[in-house]
Parts: structure tokens; C-alpha cells; sequence
């Protein structure tokens, strides 16, 4: 019933909602943004309405160099004012994402806005160069650690701007689809990325993709607690269904597309709404461009416990995995 509720609840969002971009009277100027996943889709359309909204310096964090070139001139002929430029980021790499936080600290004076967006969906087990479930790695792990490089950053620009940071990381609605099962103590005990990353847990078609974005809404609430003093506020948000290349994949979700989803630019104003808009957001959902409840199952004692043990988890997998990265302040907090 439940599985079959939020599939009726999305074919109704996509039906009668109509995102709305951000007003004409929200100025960026001065400002940074970082914005991942960004040479398409998306994380493009919401880089360029960023861009048009003033915004002076912008970072596109893109696996493909040339297609992130071809979308920062695109970008640079709409909003020439603003810097745009096109940093490398894999996040099938934990040296290119470790790389990439520490060119943030060496070369940004100011970061005020951070978009993590990138990801991937996938019908068919995969497996990473870093030996994790391709969506374990690419749309959990490496947006994982991403942000946490990106706090420091952001906390030092909020202190001296006396305004909160700014960071907004792209889950979905199917997230609900997964069972809170799904990231509790799985078979064998050794812990649910173990399990994830096992070609046993992979039942075909789209259940680790929604494992993955459960993974971020866990993950999102999770930090969020331990951001405090509260210099940067933090949510994750469903952007709805859209058409894009990330169904690439999946001919049935492209075939649905026809009918159901929003353009490009429309799913890109629910990025750019979720990390501009709702200063009340922190450790929040959004979906419909609004602040909504978590299923009572997430928040629910079950819910909790399955949050701080991905935690944990994760951390302690960037210890053994990311030995370089300084992890001490998040297991302090």
C-alpha cells in the first residue's frame, strides 16, 4: 500500500504542479556557488539560472571537461558578468574528490552556495574503481565526503559574512520507495554499505537507485545535526521527474517521461529553490518547492537508529578508505 500511495503521489505532483523559478527580486551578486553534476540536465539549468540571477563566481564540478566547457560558454553568453569556471570532479574517484575540496580551500576566497547534485541510475550491478556498488559510490559515498570538505569553506564565508552557507544535495521522492529495511543491520552483520556493495543485494531494475536516494535523506539529517552553531543550512529535495539524460538508462522511466515529467529547466528551479529559498530548511525535505514531512517510518525511533548507523559507517569507511581527509571535527559533534 504504501509503495503504491507515493507512485500515485508522484503521478499526481507531476501532474499538477508547476515549479516556479526564482524571483526576479533574488540577487547573487558577491557571491560563490559550487554546483556538481553540472554539465547537463539539471544541475546545468540550475547553474545558468544561478548565473542570471547575479551571481559573481561559479564553479562547475563536472566529470566530462569538454562537456563542462561547452556548458560554461553557454552559460558565459547568457550572464557574462559572472567567473565561470570548469573544475574536474569524479566521483568514482576518491583522489579527484579529495582534489577538488582541497582546490576549494587553496583557490576559493569565498563559497556561499554549494549544489551537490551529481549522481547516476542504473538498471544493472556495477562496480566502481573504488570496489563500491556504483550507486553506493557515485550518489552516497562521494556526495558523502564532498560535503563534508565543503563545511569548512562555507562555515569560514558564513562567519565573515555574518550570512548562513548555503548547501542543497539532490535526493528524490523514490527514496520513499525503499524500504527503511534496506538500510538497517543487513545479512552477515557487517554493516549496509558491505551489503550494498555485494552483487547479492542487486535485484535488477531500479531498487539500489532508491536505496541510494535514502541514503542521501539519511545522510542530509545526519549532518545537519551536527552543524551547529548553525552557519550553514542544509537540506536535500525531490526534484520532481524530468526529462534528462540521467533515464538514459531505464527505457521505461524515458517512455513515462513523454507523459509525466518536467522539462529541464523545471527541474532545475526545485535546485535552485531548495539552496536559495526556505532559510527555515535546515535538515529539511523539500518536495513541491516546500518544506515537507519525512515519512513517519524515517523519524520514528527505527528511523533515528538507521540514521546515525549510516553514519557511522560512513565515517569510518572515509577513515579506512580517505586516510587523508580530517574527519575528527564530525566525530566530535
Amino acid at each position: 500500500m504504501g509503495l503504491l500511495w507515493n507512485f500515485l503521489a508522484m503521478i499526481w505532483y507531476q501532474l499538477t504542479f508547476k515549479p516556479k523559478p526564482l524571483s526576479d527580486d533574488i540577487w547573487l551578486w558577491g557571491q560563490t556557488a559550487i554546483v556538481t553534476g553540472s554539465n547537463a540536465g539539471l544541475g546545468f539549468e540550475a547553474a545558468k539560472e544561478l548565473a542570471l540571477h547575479g551571481l559573481s563566481r561559479l564553479i562547475l564540478g563536472v566529470r566530462d571537461a569538454a562537456r563542462g566547457e561547452a556548458a560554461r560558454a553557454e552559460i558565459a553568453r547568457l550572464a557574462p558578468e559572472c567567473k565561470i569556471e570548469v573544475w574536474s570532479l569524479d566521483q568514482e574517484s576518491w583522489e579527484s574528490i579529495v582534489a577538488f575540496g582541497e582546490r576549494v580551500d587553496r583557490q576559493l576566497d569565498r563559497v556561499d552556495i554549494a549544489l551537490l547534485n551529481a549522481g547516476l541510475k542504473r538498471l544493472e550491478f556495477s562496480q566502481s574503481p573504488t570496489g563500491h556498488e556504483a550507486h553506493v559510490q557515485v550518489n552516497h559515498l562521494g556526495t558523502a565526503l564532498l560535503s563534508l570538505l565543503l563545511v569548512g569553506r562555507l562555515r569560514r564565508t558564513a562567519r565573515e559574512t555574518r550570512k548562513p552557507g548555503r548547501m542543497s544535495i539532490t535526493a528524490s521522492s523514490v527514496a520513499f520507495w525503499a524500504r527503511l529495511s534496506d538500510v538497517q543491520e543487513p545479512q552477515g552483520g557487517n554493516g549496509i554499505l558491505a551489503w550494498l556493495d555485494n552483487p547479492a543485494s542487486f535485484v535488477p531494475g531500479e531498487n539500489h537507485y532508491c536505496v541510494s536516494k535514502l541514503l542521501n535523506v539519511l545522510w542530509t539529517r545526519a549532518l545537519a545535526i551536527h552543524l551547529y552553531p548553525r552557519d550553514i543550512v542544509l537540506n536535500t529535495f525531490n526534484p520532481g521527474y524530468c526529462r534528462s539524460q540521467f533515464h538514459r538508462e531505464d527505457p521505461r522511466g524515458e517512455s513515462m517521461a513523454k507523459y509525466l515529467a518536467f522539462d529541464t529547466a523545471q527541474g532545475g528551479y526545485h535546485l535552485t529553490d531548495a539552496v536559495i529559498r526556505h532559510p527555515n530548511s535546515h535538515g529539511a525535505y523539500l518536495s513541491e518547492q516546500t518544506i515537507r514531512p519525512v515519512p513517519q517510518e524515517i523519524s520514528s525511533a527505527k528511523g533515528m537508529d538507521s540514521q546515525q548507523f549510516l553514519w557511522d559507517e560512513t565515517l569510518a569507511l572515509f577513515e579506512r578508505e580517505c586516510p587523508e581527509v580530517d574527519i575528527e571535527e564530525f566525530r566530535r559533534g
